[in-house]
């Protein structure tokens, strides 16, 4: 198993940076879970403050950069048989990097944002025989599940998970799993994200077993 966590950075210059709010601990709860099933999984994750997990079967590699993730799935994906994208990648890349530390007796600064590889579809275009993907897609709660459809469909990945932004950063969630025939499923009610990753490998099991 193959699992991306965390937030991306694209540096704008040597000391800032962009970025999200994403926690990892949805990406953490889904290598605890699959580790503890005793599945062969590697952990992607970027820059966070939650401890990483640690299991007998259980790699952790670091990334930062957009960049950096890729280059790690061009690495790994070849060799695993399902990829969840739990990862919040940046939507856009600043196009230049300042020299040194931007100051502000510079004056006004325009930064110009560069669309960033779409890294899920890479990955769904790439795969080969037996590979399955599943996708996360944070949107506000009122349309996820729409959004979710729609970006399933877009991507050709085997799964969905519709996850509201309401949820970002927090230790608990509420999210469904959309699939291709056009049907969802979803726990009842709110879980922390430990045992929301246990309904989700179950949920997966059953559609992906391997």
């Amino acid at each position: 198993m193959l699992i991306t966590a965390g937030p991306t950075r694209e540096a704008i210059d040597a000391v800032r940076y962009l970025s999200n709010r994403s926690s990892g601990k949805m990406g953490i709860a889904l290598a605890e879970e699959a580790s503890r099933r005793g599945y062969a999984t590697t952990l992607l994750i970027g820059p966070v403050s939650e401890p990483l997990p640690q299991g007998p079967t259980l790699s952790v590699e670091r990334f930062e950069s957009t960049a950096q993730l890729q280059s790690l799935l061009q690495q790994h994906w070849p060799n695993h048989e399902l990829l969840v994208m739990a990862a919040a990648v940046a939507d856009f890349i600043p196009r230049t990097l300042s020299q040194g530390k931007a100051s502000r007796h510079q004056g006004p600064v325009t930064l110009t944002l560069d669309p960033a590889p779409d890294l899920l579809q890479w990955a769904s275009a790439s795969r080969r025989p037996g590979q399955h993907l599943v996708g996360f897609a944070l949107e506000p709660a009122d349309n996820c599940i729409e959004h979710a459809q729609a970006k399933l469909a877009r991507k050709g990945v085997d799964a969905i998970v519709a996850n509201p932004l309401e949820t970002m950063d927090a230790s608990t969630i509420e999210a469904c799993l959309v699939l291709p025939e056009g049907s969802n499923i979803k726990p009842t009610g709110t879980l922390p994200k430990s045992q929301f990753a246990t309904w989700l490998w179950d949920a997966l099991d059953e559609r992906f077993p391997t």
